[in-house]
């Protein structure tokens, strides 16, 4: 058998160790992406569950991810694949801090995208807002909702009808534009409060003002609400925009 010589070696140690590096990059940068993934996804849970603080902390993260690309030189790769909704990201965390005009600002040049549609919302939350300030007429209120925000509505339903989605995920814009072109409901939702909190998730915080009072906790056995259902039963109240 013939005994190999020294540079033989030599380039035997240089491949072992190519492939070593390329393995551990490949490996750390799965690990990454599998973040950036897990990281995405409690992203929108938060947004969903309306649980702003938690929300802006995963928004963080997120950012971290989009610093590291730049710092690997692979900007143009994650803007292309990764942060394509990016720019939505931002504005879900302004519509968890009612800003309703940053959220309009930002999306005013992207209305033809299907992912604009929280523009209308914003825009009639706007004007709920002001309305039960008192600082414009029910007639004024009524007007911008029944023009502007239907067709910020109708616009919104058609990018979605527009889209690969399936009808099913369009029933809220559906909803919304239903609602925006009837005035009685217009009216309606104007004047409705605020919708609450039903339940904080997440472990109780300290002192007083963080205590979480439990339902029902002073009711003995057997005594409910008066007018309360069962999750899922009919009359319960429908989603406003």
């Amino acid at each position: 058998m013939r005994e190999r010589s020294f540079g033989s070696w030599i380039a035997l140690l240089v491949k072992l160790g190519t492939l070593t590096f390329a393995a551990a990059a490949l490996s750390f940068l799965l690990f990454t992406l599998a973040n950036f993934s897990d990281n995405v996804k409690k992203y929108s849970f938060y947004v969903k569950t309306n649980d702003n603080e938690t929300a802006k902390t995963e928004l963080i993260r997120l950012h971290y991810f989009y610093d590291l690309s730049r710092k690997w030189h692979v900007q143009w790769l994650a803007d292309k694949y990764l942060f394509r909704d990016a720019p939505f990201y931002e504005v879900a965390d302004l519509y968890l801090i009612n800003d309703w005009q940053k959220v309009q600002n930002d999306l005013k040049e992207k209305l033809d995208d299907s992912r604009a549609y929280p523009y209308g919302n914003a825009k009639f939350r706007q004007i709920k807002a002001k309305y039960q300030a008192s600082q414009i007429k029910l007639e004024d209120a009524l007007g911008i909702v029944l023009k502007e925000v239907a067709m910020d509505y109708e616009k919104a339903l058609r990018n979605c009808l527009d889209s690969s989605v399936s009808y099913n995920q369009c029933f809220d814009r559906v909803w919304n534009y239903d609602l925006a072109t009837n005035k009685k409901d217009a009216e309606e939702a104007l004047k409705s409060p605020p919708p609450q909190v039903k339940y904080i998730l997440g472990p109780p915080k300290d002192g007083k003002e963080g205590k979480i009072p439990v339902p029902g906790k002073d009711k003995k056995s057997g005594e409910g609400y008066e007018g309360e259902e069962k999750p899922g039963s009919a009359g319960s109240p429908r989603k406003r925009p």
